[in-house]
C-alpha cells in the first residue's frame, strides 16, 4: 500500500472519529433543550405577592411551598365524572389535586330561587356580593353605586342573619338571601373581620362556594366585592360583551397588582361552563385542604393548571387602568396619570378603616353615618322583636 492510501485513510478515519462526537454532542443538546422548554411552556407562576396566597394567621409566610400535585380523579355522588363527555380532547393542563367535581346540586330554597330570577339581567347574568354584618357601610356604599350607574338588578348573599334583616328594615329584601347552610362549610360570624385572620379567611372561602352554586343554575355571574365602587354607566354590558363576542372566553378577571400574572378574586364575570365548575372545584379543594391558604391564592393555584396560552385561553385579565385594584388606584394613580375613567374602583390593598377613608378622599363613600346609625337603632329594635340576635358593635 502506497504513502498516499495510508495517509487517506488515517484523514478519513480522523473525520469520521469528529463526525460521530460532533453528531452525539448536538443531539444531547437538542433532547436536553426541548425537556427545558417543555417545562418552562407548561408552568403559568402565580407566586406574584405571595401575601396573597397563604398567611399564618396575621401575615404572609412566603416559605410556605403548594401542595404537591398528584393526578386527578374527579367524582361525583354517582361514580366518576367523565372529563371527555363532549368528545373533546383531554387537558393539557391537568389538574394537580384529587377533587370532586359535582355533575349537580341540589335546587335552592324556593324563595331564593325567586329573589335570583327576578335579579337577572338579559342572557342570565346575575350581579353577586357577598358580605357579612361587620362590612355593612361598605355594602350600602355598594349598592349607592349600582344605583348611581343605573344598575337595579343585583343579589347580596349574606353571611349572618343580622345583615339580611338590616338589608330588609332599609327596603332591600328582594335584593338579599341568607346564604343557605347547605352552601356553606364553615360557621360564619358577623363582625368586621381584619385581613388575614382564619375568620376572613372563611368568609372569603364562602364567596366561592356561593359561586359554585349559581353555575350550577346556569347563571353567568358578575361577581362583585363590597369594598368596589362602580363609577360608570353600562360598565356590565361592556364587560358581558366583551365575554361574548370570542365564544373561547369564560372568565374575565380583575389583576392583582399590575404585572398580569395574578387575578383579582373581588371581581370577575364567569360562564357556567364545564371549565369553570372544574375551576371552582379545585378552588374548594385546595382551601379545604390547605389551613393557610387564602381564596385568591386558592384560586390562582387552580388557575396553574388551565390552558394560559393568550390565544387559546378561557381565561381573560380586564386591563388595570379601567378596572384597577388598589395598588394601582390608589397607590400608583395610574388611571388617572394616564387621562382615564376607571369603571369601578377596589379599594383593596387597604385595611379596615383605611378603606373608607381612602374612598371618602377620593369622593367615592356615598354614605352618611348618621343615616347609617339611624338604620342600624332601627335594625336592631325589628330584630328584637322577631327574636334574631342582635350585633354586638
Amino acid at each position: 500500500m502506497s504513502f498516499v492510501e495510508k495517509y487517506s485513510r488515517k484523514v478519513l478515519a480522523i473525520l469520521l472519529a469528529l463526525l460521530i462526537v460532533v453528531t452525539l454532542f448536538y443531539t444531547n443538546y437538542i433532547t436536553t433543550s426541548s425537556s427545558s422548554s417543555s417545562s418552562i411552556d407548561k408552568v403559568v407562576s402565580s407566586g406574584y405577592l405571595e401575601e396573597q396566597t397563604y398567611f399564618n394567621g396575621s401575615q404572609s409566610d412566603s416559605t410556605q411551598s403548594r401542595p404537591e400535585s398528584s393526578n386527578c380523579v374527579c367524582h361525583d355522588d354517582h361514580g366518576v365524572v367523565d372529563d371527555n363527555r363532549n368528545g373533546s380532547p383531554p387537558q393539557e393542563h391537568a389538574e394537580g389535586s384529587p377533587f370532586i367535581v359535582p355533575e349537580s346540586f341540589p335546587p335552592p330554597p324556593q324563595t331564593l330561587l325567586d329573589k335570583i330570577n327576578s335579579n337577572l339581567w338579559e342572557d342570565r347574568v346575575l350581579t353577586v356580593a357577598v358580605s357579612n354584618y361587620g362590612m355593612r357601610n361598605h355594602v350600602y356604599n355598594w349598592i349607592e353605586s349600582l344605583k348611581r350607574t343605573g344598575e337595579d338588578k343585583f343579589l347580596i348573599f349574606c353571611l349572618d342573619d343580622q345583615l339580611y334583616h338590616h338589608l330588609a328594615e332599609a327596603g332591600y329584601e328582594n335584593h338579599a338571601s341568607v346564604i343557605p347552610e347547605a352552601w356553606l362549610h364553615q360557621e360564619i360570624e358577623a363582625g368586621f373581620e381584619e385581613y388575614y385572620t382564619k375568620k376572613y379567611r372563611a368568609i372569603t372561602h364562602a364567596k366561592t362556594l356561593v359561586v359554585q352554586q349559581l353555575l350550577y343554575l346556569d347563571v353567568k355571574v358578575l361577581f362583585s366585592d363590597v369594598d368596589i365602587v362602580w363609577t360608570r354607566p353600562r360598565m356590565r354590558e361592556y364587560i358581558h360583551t366583551f365575554l361574548e363576542i370570542r365564544h373561547e372566553t369564560h372568565v374575565m378577571f380583575q389583576q392583582e397588582g399590575f404585572d398580569q400574572k395574578v387575578v383579582n378574586s373581588g371581581f370577575y364575570i364567569m360562564r357556567p361552563s364545564d371549565e369553570m365548575k372544574r375551576l371552582l372545584a379545585e378552588t374548594i379543594y385546595l382551601q379545604d385542604t390547605n389551613e393557610g391558604m387564602t381564596q385568591q391564592g386558592a384560586m390562582n393555584a387552580a388557575l396553574d393548571h388551565l390552558n394560559m396560552d393568550i390565544r387559546t385561553s378561557t381565561v381573560v385579565l380586564l386591563d388595570v387602568l379601567h378596572f384597577p385594584n388598589g395598588f394601582v388606584y390608589f397607590t400608583h394613580d395610574l388611571p388617572k396619570k394616564h387621562g382615564v375613567e376607571p369603571y369601578i374602583v377596589h379599594a383593596n390593598y387597604l385595611v379596615g378603616e383605611d378603606k373608607k377613608r381612602k374612598l371618602q378622599e377620593s369622593g367615592l363613600w356615598y354614605i352618611d353615618d348618621q343615616w347609617l346609625a339611624n338604620l342600624d337603632a332601627q335594625a336592631e329594635q325589628t330584630m328584637k322583636k322577631k327574636g334574631v340576635a342582635t350585633p354586638t358593635h
